[in-house]
């Protein structure tokens, strides 16, 4: 018997957290803040002050580009305030975060309601940022968690449909892109595989197959 259940059913509750426009409402000066706790070296310093100002943003003195590497490491970096606080303060067992979407895992839905007050206080207190008010909610585990584009369940993960479709698009591109020109068949590989190693990780066997059949036709087999 696991500590979520026993023999078919499933006990328990996620917390399914989002955070409301994170990249456009990181603060700049909490950022730096926590930047010099770590790092004394001033051109350094100035070399991300540099790259944070010549971003425009909608609001002054927040935000950060979507896509830039540097914008990723401050994101996790800049969370991981949040990371301390849901371990060593709450004391959750059971967290998992990437980026601004996390999940926290308990028995009982109470304590994560209570959990899910505290976090938001918490990062509109210390980060200035807050809970997505939509995109936040307890669900029972039953149900299955959505993380990472995968459905999540006690004993098989399933691909979600949205991203399903998605890779039928992509091919189709990559096919238009392909005649253009623009693509070698060697590039859609590539592009391809990516994809297929991540599909792997949920029961996509059969799904898998058919992506790479497509493929065949459209492309030709070598």
């Amino acid at each position: 018997m696991s500590k979520w259940g026993g023999g078919e059913r499933i006990f328990g509750y996620v917390l399914k957290a989002d955070i409301r426009h994170y990249f456009e409402t990181v603060d700049h000066e909490i950022l730096l803040k926590l930047i010099r706790r770590r790092i004394k070296d001033e051109k350094v310093i100035w070399l991300i002050e540099t790259i944070l100002r010549n971003h425009k943003t909608v609001i002054p003195n927040k935000g950060m580009p979507l896509g830039n590497l540097t914008s990723q490491f401050f994101a996790n970096f800049y969370l991981n305030e949040l990371d301390y606080f849901v371990k060593h303060k709450l004391k959750a067992a059971y967290y998992l975060r990437y980026v601004d979407d996390f999940v926290i895992l308990h028995r009982d839905n109470k304590v994560l309601e209570n959990w899910k007050q505290e976090i938001d206080l918490f990062l509109k207190e210390n980060l200035k940022i807050e809970l997505h008010p939509e995109k936040t909610r307890i669900i029972s585990l039953k149900r299955g968690v959505t993380f990472l584009g995968f459905r999540i369940f006690s004993k098989y993960r399933l691909l979600k449909k949205s991203n399903a479709r998605r890779i039928w698009k992509r091919l189709e591109k990559f096919k238009q892109r392909y005649a253009q020109g623009e693509l070698t068949r060697a590039e859609v590989i590539q592009r391809l595989e990516g994809w297929l190693v991540y599909a792997k990780f949920a029961n996509t066997y059969k799904f898998r197959k058919k992506i790479v059949a497509r493929f065949n036709e459209l492309f030709g087999t070598t």
